[in-house]
């Protein structure tokens, strides 16, 4: 069916790849890779046509991850390393961009290989009788990428003896034992990817008596049903294939794909007893039979051989067509391990949308013209098949040139002057060198041409400019000829005055802040100087200001971030300012402040009014019961009455009584004062002496030895 799509397509435009086109392909893509950890990854990319290219490569988490990461390297070549685990099961693209053509190779899975030094299990010391129809040795290998084969040594030597062979668990299995079998085995852990081998510890294997078997048929290992034993790899892969059947006498072996039996060659190498076979460079093999036989009968065992990595795209196709010609493209995919999906890119830029086998354009125009990509993707490939889509216009459109470069150039640098031709056909560009009263073609070696579909690059680099060459006219001229009567050309041609001048760095003189009043424009001057003048942009909020590269800039009344940016050969240098708005309120917005501050005021006073006079009356309830309290006190005290022990009379106290003061002649007594050892008179304190009786506490009662006499 899809011959005959493409037959069709042929039929209406579609061709194998065209050389002579502007069209370019990938000669070679980045392929899969095993690479060691820790060594450096190394891939290659080429394209059909030996042109000016942009190199870029992407590392994709899988095949479904359209983005990447993109790798800083620019090289046809890429040099990415060490590798590390996080490498492994990855996926690596290289794009080639020509003119704004772009184009994405293969997806090349890489895989990183190593292998670990301790065995998961060691064989151990074993002894059997002789005659034994079967002992087993265990080993299980170390980890490793891809999983290590496992061999096995007796004393020294690699066994590959006819009563012997190795599980797909690692165990060594001899049959029907004997004195021969006696030694020290040990077992080696190899891997296809040039590890060196590494070697489990020795273990001896003693016979000892002897016993007799029966005659067996020949039956299955259970280990191999066990480890539901397949081969799985992928295409270009080596593997090795076991084959082992129980049995006595012991079976003959034989490895065979299809009715072919599998012999050494360039693809393979077998065991000398048909015990094993190493298959290299795998491709199309699907199933493998392992056969026993001896005297008693046979047995054949498929082992399943699973290849994935085996889809193939076509690519390499040129389509060309008239405007508003249906065009249709077909991926064409082969050998996919599964239902394939599809996406559809256009220079490097994926179609939204597109995901079947077809890809049509209903109407097109030259615009539509470029370098379309189909992926074929599975869980375990990812393929591409190209297409460069040539769509010409129906109606003749005469050339026009433009130049795209700068007028200035350095004094002492190099200089690269750009001209774009475009027109329906493409046209042919040319530069010209005009001195005096005289005009120069520049030869076309000296020229760099880069061509897409609808128009032409034309590059001129002047190196090493001095001062002669300030000043010089340099013009671009193109023709084409119309469609449909090839004697009528049409031409064009622009100019450019180089201008020499020496290089001095932008700068910039700008303030750093302003404050206006809401609304209101404001007037920003961006000083800038350098050589060759530096052009000018303006942006605010980060956000460029469309239509303003003058060193002047009037605001709009914004408030924010203002930047001046300024650009010349030699580099870009950029100062900010911000400027701060002052609000401005309406007649109506003032009133309501007004108010609301008004409001605000009046109920603040309020609120203090009630709080001085809550502290006043806190103040006189305080002063009240005071007062209260203290005349209860004063009546308490006015009602206390000191009980005191008798009087006597002085002049019944007899004269001379011990601690009698003596009466003086006068008869009045004098002051006392305590004596050494009587305790002193209460005292009277200032207040007491300054406060009313009436309001004093009644005294204590005088102790009876100090009344007075």
């Amino acid at each position: 069916m899809f011959g005959l799509v493409f037959t069709l397509l042929a039929g209406l435009g579609v061709q194998a790849q065209d050389e002579s086109s502007v069209a370019f392909y990938f000669k070679s893509e980045p392929q899969d890779t095993w690479v060691p950890l820790g060594d450096n990854l190394t891939l290659s990319c080429s394209t059909s046509r030996t042109v000016e290219k942009t190199w870029s490569w992407t590392l994709h988490s899988s095949m479904g991850d359209d983005v990447g990461t993109v790798l800083e390297w620019t090289e046809d070549v890429l040099v990415l390393g060490p590798a590390d685990l996080d490498l492994n099961n990855k996926y690596v693209t290289c794009s080639a961009d020509v003119f704004g053509t772009q184009l994405i190779s293969r997806y090349a899975l890489i895989r990183v290989t190593y292998l670990e030094e301790e065995f998961k299990a060691e064989p151990s010391d074993t002894t059997v009788e002789a005659g034994s129809e079967h002992v087993r040795l265990d080993c299980v290998p170390p980890a490793g990428n891809p999983p290590p084969y496992i061999t096995w040594k007796k004393d020294g030597v690699e066994v590959d003896e006819e009563n012997t062979y190795v599980d797909p668990l690692g165990g060594l299995n001899i049959l029907n034992v004997d004195k021969s079998s006696e030694g020290s085995y040990t077992c080696v852990a190899n891997s296809f990817q040039g590890h060196a081998p590494v070697t489990s510890r020795a273990a001896a294997l003693s016979v000892s008596g002897s016993t007799s078997q029966d005659p067996l048929p020949v039956t299955y290992d259970l280990s191999f049903a066990y480890s539901r034993y397949k081969i799985s790899a992928r295409k270009g892969d080596s593997v090795r294939v076991l084959c082992g059947f129980l049995g006595n006498p012991t079976p003959t072996f034989t490895i065979k794909v299809g009715t072919e039996e599998l012999t050494s060659s360039d693809t393979s190498d077998v065991g000398d007893h048909g015990t094993w076979a190493d298959l290299h460079d795998l491709s199309d093999i699907t199933a493998v039979k392992c056969e026993g036989s001896n005297s008693q009968g046979s047995q054949t065992m498929n082992v399943p051989v699973d290849i994935t990595g085996t889809l193939q795209v076509e690519g390499g196709m040129a389509v060309n067509k008239l405007e508003g010609e249906r065009t249709t493209m077909v991926c064409s995919e082969s050998g996919a391990n599964g239902d394939p999906s599809f996406s559809w890119f256009r220079n490097g830029e994926k179609l939204p949308g597109e995901t079947a086998r077809f890809l049509e354009l209903e109407n097109p125009s030259r615009a539509d013209s470029g370098m379309y990509q189909c992926f074929a993707a599975t869980v375990y490939s990812k393929e591409q098949s190209t297409f460069a889509v040539t769509i010409s216009g129906v109606d003749p459109v005469p050339v026009k040139v433009t130049v795209t470069s700068e007028e200035y150039g350095l004094l002492g640098e190099n200089v690269q002057l750009s001209c774009v031709g475009q027109g329906n056909p493409v046209p042919s560009v040319s530069w010209h060198r005009k001195e005096a009263n005289s005009v120069n073609a520049i030869a076309i070696d000296d020229v760099i041409y880069k061509e897409t579909f609808t128009e032409v690059l034309a590059l001129l680099n002047i190196a090493n400019l001095s001062m002669t060459e300030d000043g010089i006219e340099y013009i671009c001229k193109g023709d084409n000829t119309d469609l449909y009567d090839s004697s009528i050309i049409y031409r064009a041609d622009t100019s450019i005055t180089l201008k020499v001048v020496q290089p001095i760095e932008p700068s910039i003189s700008l303030p750093s802040t302003s404050v206006i009043k809401g609304g209101t424009p404001l007037t920003l001057i961006c000083s800038v100087e350098g050589s060759p003048p530096p052009t000018i942009e303006w942006f605010h909020n980060g956000v460029p200001i469309e239509g303003e590269n003058e060193e002047t800039y009037i605001t709009e009344g914004l408030a924010g971030v203002y930047a001046c940016k300024a650009t010349n050969l030699l580099g870009t240098v950029e100062q900010e300012v911000i400027v701060e708005s002052l609000p401005s309120y309406s007649g109506g917005e003032i009133f309501l402040i007004i108010l609301i501050v008004g409001f605000l005021l009046t109920v603040l006073v309020v609120l203090l009014l009630i709080l001085v006079r809550r502290n006043e009356l806190d103040r006189r309830m305080r002063e009240a019961r005071a007062k209260e309290e203290l005349l209860l006190e004063n009546e308490k005290r006015a009602t206390y009455t000191p009980s005191l022990p008798p009087m006597t009379p002085r002049s019944e106290i007899p004269s001379g009584t011990p601690g009698t003061p003596a009466v003086p002649e006068n008869g009045v007594p004098p002051h006392h004062f305590p004596g050494e050892g009587e305790e002193p008179l209460p005292a009277v304190s200032e207040a007491e002496c300054q406060t009313p009786r009436s309001i004093l506490s009644p005294r204590p009662p005088t102790p009876p030895s100090q009344l007075p006499v």
